[in-house]
């Protein structure tokens, strides 16, 4: 009941985890759908639908959540301390089940043939050089966190309300340099999702794991190199 739901948020607002969970599935529902297209298409409409999907969500949830909406960003703040670890796991948990259930829709919602291409991420070297793969994904990731901490983070920053749109950028550039060899994610969520509803989970952990590494290192670099210690780090969430 609610007692149990208070007991497990904690201080946590329920419209944090609900933005987390909303804004992961429609990017997956519409990301998703721009991958499916780009097989006919080509890379630019998985490239630029992806990330202006992106665009478009973080500034929706941000106001509420932070607009994380990728276990990348919010393993990065919570090894700065930005983000409580109770509030960190519950984002996590929020970010991926947003994902299953985006890619569950979109594979209701597409033609059968569809099915034949799941929206996992899947590209030339996917399956033969894993190494390679975490190479990609890990300094992909890692362009995309460094942007979020120099816009949304830094004070110094000089592009702090529009940090969604250099972030958007950010995957889009990435998924040009990445697509076509490992499909291009830069988010665990975006590959645990799919893999869950196509019951693909080769390789999965490869994505996984370079992700949160590349996202933790680019955290870690800009806190500790860039951001002035005297700097007030400004909306903390530390309730959880």
């Amino acid at each position: 009941g609610q007692s149990a739901m208070a007991s497990l948020l904690g201080r946590i607002p329920v419209s944090c985890v609900v933005a987390e969970f909303v804004g992961v599935f429609l990017f997956q529902f519409i990301g998703g759908g721009a991958d499916a297209n780009s097989i006919s298409t080509g890379l630019a409409t998985a490239a630029i639908g992806n990330g202006l999907a992106f665009i478009v969500l973080v500034y929706a949830t941000s106001g509420t959540s932070g607009g994380h909406l990728n276990p990348a960003i919010s393993t990065a703040f919570v090894v700065t301390g930005r983000l409580g670890r109770r509030r960190y796991f519950i984002y996590i948990a929020a970010q991926v089940l947003g994902a299953i259930f985006g890619a569950l829709a979109l594979k209701l919602a597409l033609p059968p043939a569809m099915d034949e291409t799941p929206f996992i991420t899947t590209g030339s070297l996917t399956f033969t050089h894993p190494f390679q793969v975490f190479f990609l994904e890990f300094l992909c990731t890692f362009t995309l966190v460094f942007s979020v901490f120099a816009t949304a983070v830094d004070k110094a920053g000089v592009a702090k309300n529009a940090s969604p749109i250099a972030i958007g950028l950010a995957i889009i550039v990435g998924t040009f340099a990445e697509g076509p060899f490992t499909g291009g994610s830069m988010n665990p969520a975006r590959t645990l999702g799919p893999a869950f509803a196509f019951g693909m989970f080769r390789h999965v952990w490869v994505y996984v794991l370079a992700t949160m590494a590349g996202g933790a290192c680019a955290g870690l670099l800009y806190d500790k190199v860039f951001l002035s210690e005297s700097q007030d780090v400004g909306d903390i969430f530390k309730d959880g």
